[in-house]
Order: C-alpha cells, then sequence, then structure tokens
C-alpha cells in the first residue's frame, strides 16, 4: 500500500511539474511580449505558479485504465489554458493593457465591434501565436506517435494534490511580506485593491493576478477608510505648517461635513465624511468667474492627444490648443478604456481601474456602477442646479454601449446617440463631423447652453481598414512635408475628422455671434494605444517613455474672446478639469466633493496617472519602483523635508484615490445631499460676504521650501 501511494505521489508530481514548466513557459513569452525584455520578472511570477500548476494536476488524469482520455483532456486542458494567454496578448495589443476582470462584461462587444481590428492583430503576431500554442502542438505530436503517456493516479491522490496547492498558495502569500510590503511590491500587489491589472501582473504574473481579482470580485478587499487612515497621519504632522489666512472658499454655504460625519451611522460614510472634512476648500481667485454666464460646450475626444495637434494638418485644432488657456503640463491619466476617462472628465473623481470595478455584464467600470446613484457634484446636474440650464449631450454610436443611455442622464443630460437622434454614413467608427452638423442647431439659437459631446472618429486602428483613416488619408498625406509611419499617418487621418468637426463649430458659432461667448474645453479620453512605437517617435519627436511623458498631452480650453492667452504650468490631470471649469465660470459647487483641484486654486497640485505615477512641481513619482526625479535642486534642502515632501504627495495619490472608489461604493453623494438642502444655498453674493473667515491653511510647499533653504544658508 505504502509503495502504491508512493507510486501515485509520484505520477501526480510529474504532471504537475510538467504543468508548471509549461505556464512558467507562457508567462515568460507573454512577459516579453508585453514589455520587449525579460528584466522585471520577480521570484512571485514564478512562486505562484507552483500552486496553480498543482490545481490544475488535480482536475487531470483521472484514468488508471485509459491513458488516451488522460492525455486528450490534459490537451484540452493545456489548450484553454494557452487561450487565456493568447486572449491577453490579443487584447493587450488590441486595447492596450491586460484583460481585467472587470472588463469581463464587455466581451461580447469588444469582440463584436473591434473584430475588423483584432483580425488585423492576429495577423501581425502570427508567430507569436503559434509560439504560445507550441505546448499544445507538442503534446498533440506526442499523443498520436504513442510516445508519451499520461498514466492516471487515484482519488486519494488526487485529493492529496488538491490540498497540495491550497498550502502551497497559502505558503507564497504567507511569504510576501519577505519582499517588502509597500504598496507596489508582490505584498501590495496581492492584498491591495487599489492596484491597476498591469502593475499587479508584472508582480504576481498574469494568471495568478486574474485569480487574485476573481477573489475580489466576489469577496472585495480593503476598504476607503484603511488608505483614508494612512493619510489622516500626514494632515497631523502638517499642521506645524499651517499660519492663519483669511480666504473665499469655493464650497457650498451650511455644508458641514464634519457635523454630517457626526450623526451618521454608517460606518464607511461617515470615515469618508470626516475626510472631506479635512481638507481645505480650494480658494477663489483671480479666475473665479473669468466665463461666467458663458456658454461651454463640453468635449470627450476619443484617443485625441497633443500628437494630433498640427499647425499644417490640423490647423483650427492647433488654434485651439494654443490660444485661450493653455495647460502646459497637462497628462492625460488613462492609458486605454474611453469609460473610465469619461467618467473623469465628467465628474472629477477617480474611476476604478483595478479590481473592484465590476458589474459582470456589459456595462462595466465605474461609469456603469454609476447608474441609478446620486451624481449630483458631476457637470450637467451641477450646471443644471447652478446655472438652470437643460444640458444636451451626443454621442456618435449606440446608446446602449458602455450604457450611456442610462449613465448620461443620470448625470443630467437629454441625450442622442447613433440610430436614436442621429444618423451616420458609417458606423465603426463613425463620423464626428456628421454629429456636428446634426446637433448644433439643436442649441445655438439657446440663449444660454451646455452641450457635451463624445467623439468616435479618432479610434484606433489607424490603417484604411479604418473608414475614418481611409476617407482622410489623402487629404493627410498631401499636407505632411514628409512621409511618416503608417500608424502615425493614420492617426492623423483619424483625427483629420475631429478637426473639421470642430472647424466647422467654430464656425457656426461666429455666425451665430456666439463665439466669443463661448467656451469649448476639450480633452481625450485616454492615450492613442493604437499608435506604434514609431508612430508615436515620429509624431512626438522622441522616443516612448512609458512612464510619463507618453501622457503629457494637451486640453483645450479655447474662447476666442479672450484678449491674449493664459499659459498655465501648474501639473494637472483628467480629475482637474471639473472644478477648474466650476471655478471659471463662477458656477455654486463644493470643492471637497471632488478629487481633483482647480488648477488655480490652492492646494497640492498633482498630474497623477492611472497607475498612481504621479508629477508635481517639484518630483516625478514612480509608484511601481519607489523611484523619485527631483525637478529642483535637492542639495538646497534638508533630506528631512523633501521625505516629508514626498511622503504627503504619495499619501495624496492613495487618498485622493481610495475617497473616489469611497464614492461609489458608498453611494456617498446620495447621503450627502440627502442632508443637504441645495435650494437653501446662499448667492453668490451672500456667499462672498459670509465665507470670509479665519482658516488655518496650508502654506504653499514652495514657500516652506524656500524657507528651508533661507534657513540653510544663515
Amino acid at each position: 500500500m505504502k509503495k502504491f501511494f508512493k507510486e501515485e505521489m509520484k505520477a501526480s508530481m510529474k504532471v504537475m511539474t510538467l504543468l508548471v514548466m509549461i505556464l512558467l513557459y507562457w508567462e515568460v513569452v507573454l512577459y516579453y511580449q508585453l514589455h520587449s525584455t525579460l528584466r522585471g520578472i520577480a521570484l512571485y511570477n514564478v512562486l505562484f505558479l507552483l500552486p496553480i500548476g498543482a490545481m490544475l494536476a488535480a482536475l487531470t488524469c483521472w484514468s488508471d485504465k485509459h491513458e488516451r482520455a488522460n492525455e486528450v483532456f490534459m490537451i484540452v486542458l493545456l489548450l484553454a489554458v494557452s487561450v487565456f494567454y493568447l486572449g491577453d496578448l490579443i487584447y493587450y495589443k488590441t486595447f492596450g493593457s491586460l484583460v481585467s476582470v472587470s472588463m469581463l462584461g464587455a466581451g461580447e462587444d469588444a469582440v463584436t465591434n473591434f473584430w475588423w481590428s483584432m483580425k488585423t492583430t492576429l495577423k501581425e503576431n502570427a508567430l507569436v501565436i503559434l509560439l504560445f500554442e507550441a505546448p499544445v502542438l507538442l503534446e498533440i505530436f506526442l499523443a498520436l506517435k504513442n510516445k508519451k503517456r499520461k498514466d492516471g493516479f487515484s482519488v486519494p491522490a488526487h485529493l492529496f494534490t488538491a490540498f497540495l496547492a491550497v498550502g502551497l498558495w497559502a505558503l507564497v502569500v504567507l511569504s510576501l511580506p519577505l519582499a517588502g510590503k509597500s504598496d507596489y511590491s508582490a505584498y501590495g500587489a496581492y492584498h491591495s485593491r487599489y492596484v491597476d491589472t498591469d502593475t499587479a501582473s508584472k508582480k504576481l504574473g498574469v494568471l495568478p493576478n486574474f485569480l487574485v481579482e476573481l477573489r475580489y470580485s466576489f469577496f472585495g478587499g480593503n476598504d476607503p477608510k484603511e488608505v483614508l487612515a494612512e493619510a489622516s497621519v500626514v494632515e497631523l504632522k502638517e499642521e506645524e505648517k499651517k499660519e492663519e489666512v483669511r480666504i473665499e472658499f469655493n464650497k457650498l454655504e451650511g455644508l458641514d461635513f464634519h457635523a454630517l460625519a457626526k450623526d451618521c451611522e454608517d460606518e464607511d460614510i461617515k470615515d469618508l465624511l470626516s475626510y472631506m472634512g479635512s481638507q481645505a476648500a480650494t480658494v477663489r481667485n483671480d479666475y473665479t468667474g473669468l466665463f461666467k454666464g458663458y456658454n461651454l460646450i463640453y468635449i470627450c475626444a476619443e484617443s485625441f492627444s497633443s500628437l494630433a495637434v498640427d499647425e499644417t494638418v490640423t490647423p483650427t485644432l492647433y488654434k485651439m490648443a494654443n490660444n485661450g488657456i493653455v495647460l502646459k503640463n497637462f497628462y492625460n491619466s488613462f492609458r486605454n478604456t474611453t469609460t473610465n476617462g469619461e467618467y473623469a472628465i465628467l465628474t472629477g473623481v477617480w474611476p476604478d481601474v483595478a479590481r473592484q470595478a465590476t458589474n459582470m455584464g456589459k456595462i462595466t467600470g465605474t461609469m456603469g456602477r454609476s447608474i441609478g446613484k446620486d451624481m449630483t457634484p458631476s457637470l450637467g446636474n451641477t450646471f443644471a442646479l447652478s446655472e438652470g440650464l437643460q444640458p444636451r449631450a451626443y454621442h456618435n454610436y449606440l446608446g446602449d454601449y458602455y450604457g450611456r443611455n442610462r449613465t448620461l442622464p443620470n448625470m443630467g443630460f437629454d441625450c442622442q446617440f447613433m440610430n436614436d437622434g442621429m444618423k451616420f454614413t458609417t458606423a465603426w467608427p463613425a463620423s464626428d463631423l456628421e454629429m456636428m452638423e446634426q446637433s448644433v442647431d439643436d442649441y445655438i439659437d439657446d440663449e444660454r447652453f451646455l452641450t457635451y459631446y463624445m467623439t468616435f472618429s479618432g479610434h484606433g486602428n489607424y490603417t484604411t481598414n479604418n473608414v475614418m483613416v481611409a476617407k482622410n488619408i489623402k487629404t493627410v498625406t498631401s499636407k505632411l512635408s514628409e512621409h511618416l509611419p503608417t500608424s502615425a499617418e493614420g492617426y492623423l487621418a483619424a483625427n483629420y475628422e475631429l478637426e473639421e468637426a470642430m472647424a466647422y463649430l467654430l464656425q457656426r458659432l461666429e455666425e451665430a455671434g456666439k463665439l466669443e461667448n463661448t467656451v469649448i474645453v476639450l480633452a481625450g479620453d485616454h492615450y492613442p494605444y493604437y499608435l506604434t512605437d514609431a508612430g508615436y517617435e515620429a509624431l512626438k519627436g522622441e522616443a516612448v517613455d512609458e512612464d510619463f511623458e507618453s501622457f503629457h498631452s494637451s486640453c483645450i480650453i479655447y474662447n476666442a474672446g479672450l484678449k491674449e492667452k493664459i499659459e498655465v504650468d501648474t501639473p494637472c490631470c483628467n480629475v482637474d478639469i471639473i472644478p477648474t471649469v466650476y471655478n471659471l465660470f463662477g458656477v455654486a459647487y463644493d470643492s471637497r466633493l471632488y478629487a481633483g483641484t482647480d488648477i488655480f486654486g490652492n492646494g497640492m497640485h498633482i498630474a497623477q496617472l492611472y497607475n498612481k505615477n504621479f508629477i508635481t512641481d517639484k518630483v516625478k513619482y514612480n509608484a511601481a519602483t519607489g523611484e523619485a526625479e527631483w525637478l529642483i535642486d535637492t542639495e538646497e534642502y534638508s533630506e528631512d523635508l523633501l521625505a516629508n515632501y514626498l511622503d504627503n504627495a504619495v499619501n495624496t495619490v492613495k487618498n485622493r484615490y481610495a475617497f473616489s472608489i469611497g464614492i461609489e461604493d458608498t453611494d456617498l453623494y446620495d447621503y450627502v445631499f440627502d442632508h443637504y438642502d441645495l435650494n437653501e444655498t446662499c448667492s453668490e453674493e451672500e456667499i462672498s460676504e459670509e465665507d470670509i473667515e479665519e482658516v488655518s491653511e496650508t502654506q504653499d510647499t514652495e514657500e516652506v521650501l524656500r524657507a528651508e533653504k533661507d534657513q540653510l544658508e544663515e
């Protein structure tokens, strides 16, 4: 009996070893395809494969009489896992990121609508696909040649292998602190719900991280109060730097978050209310009300970036990007996924780009989760309540895609979509110009209007398979002084449709006499991930920098009535647009309800990216590596001051993100506005009179650094 069990264990370990080696092969090949190097593969990319290999071994080789059945089942198992890895590869090559559990619900729509683009990706990666399927093909070859037999092992051996898998997983998890417990260590990647899929996969492995995300989807993870508690320590430390000043706030009169927290019985909401109460509201400034009473056209432009702005090819976009308010240090926070970028620029808070942002249905992500929840502070609702407008929204695709026919009305918009108020000559992508031509007459004669557009023409891929590229490529190439890589020319051709749409819009506004009292805000939803490295380098004039510079982009805030352009060096990103617009329009709003910051206001200004990398005017910080690149002369300041500044910035980033996730998790706005009557808000004049009070306001960090420098010199 002992000998029999020993042989059984030997057979199961043999299968487990084979599976672990194949899994490691797939992880290595995929890692190289994603990063073009094997540098950075961590120990835990290997260790987590041990329990997974054991569990897969426990699922196969059940027959001790029919070895052929074991071989067939093994081939099916390997084929299934290889399809998972191939799916990740194709998804990454098509959409610019790995498959997250949060986006599984949109899988059918992704395949249906992007199949024309995926076919190109499949052709371009045919050899890589063959490389991925090599283990499956080898297994089939050996089975046909009968050179490799899969002996079955007993039920007790299967149970032992399954228990071994659980035990190994537990041991690997328990060992995670040995490699550190920072947010972006393997420990942080495993335990935090705030780590994005791409970063966590790099630390844990693609398949292990997918399993971790499944766990978070079903059982949840740590909640916002854990991160908010960490950030509160920084607030206490900074009290020594405070002085009394007299300012006017961007806040709603009588909205006392501490009082709301005191009476709140829900602990999660209570923590979020306390956090908002601890934040200093932004100050009113020289730019408050600059565009008071103006019209607003607000545009989320598909894959728009500074790369689409060319003086010769897209002169209208060039004029708009280089006049009005010019944000010289704007960073588009998102690598991909339109619904995330759209949510950020409509709400001023962060979408959940990590592990729990899922409805497990077609309507995915935080935008989808906002359906049925209170979105009072969003763009449409705020202008409707504060300015008495009825905002309109237009999108040149189907309304049920990403659930916009439900999310946008919930944010205060009357909407029209493809086949629901508008018709288009092409379906994927549809024309931005045609959308503009069909919509402008709806509002151009109104005394005042707010209009939102979600454009579509700039979508990749950037080959002539794309109808927008095919339509405009000859026009674009005729304007270029030199030949560019295919994807670069295609990107300009796709965005030429947006160029024509903007030219048409400006013409109509000028003809109606409303150009000078209309503000156009235009920002991209995400980085143009369909661009090849060669295409990016040709348009940018420098190599791809995936950590920071690739996200450096343009946010247009254009008004033809400004006598001189206003250039702003402040680092900023997508979530900062809403509070900046509210301040410019003199809209009654409370800045403590947002994760973004008015770029003209006080506080720490941070251009934050989806993966928690960030840029301030003093430092660039890579969250994955923990490396800081200082933009100031560090020798002039003490190490303690620099360390405190960096810790404060890191915690502020974590804090703002956790706060944003908490808003959706708890339906925070519903609680706030259920207990606060917006109709009792004072008028602007009353607020100006009553809002002047003595407060403790954190000194500007630049002044602190300057004071320390003077002290060191003395």
